[in-house]
């Protein structure tokens, strides 16, 4: 089984909430990303930090869980 593979077989135990906190997190991580060009989001970019790790933890602990 290839990489490609094992991802789609990890994916279908995810449900509704977990791909919205995937998403979610990758809109945070934008925005950190983002805080580089916008002097606005700078200051608040330790907050974003934590939501897109905290948003993050459980889709991936369910993914690699055996």
């Amino acid at each position: 089984m290839g990489l490609i593979g094992w991802a789609n077989e990890r994916i279908k135990i995810l449900n509704i909430w977990d791909i919205g906190c995937i998403k979610w997190s990758c809109i945070f991580f934008g925005i950190i990303i983002g805080a580089y060009i916008a002097d606005f989001t700078k200051q608040y970019l330790w907050l974003f930090i934590a939501l897109a790790i905290l948003l993050a933890i459980k889709p991936l602990y369910k993914m690699f869980k055996k």
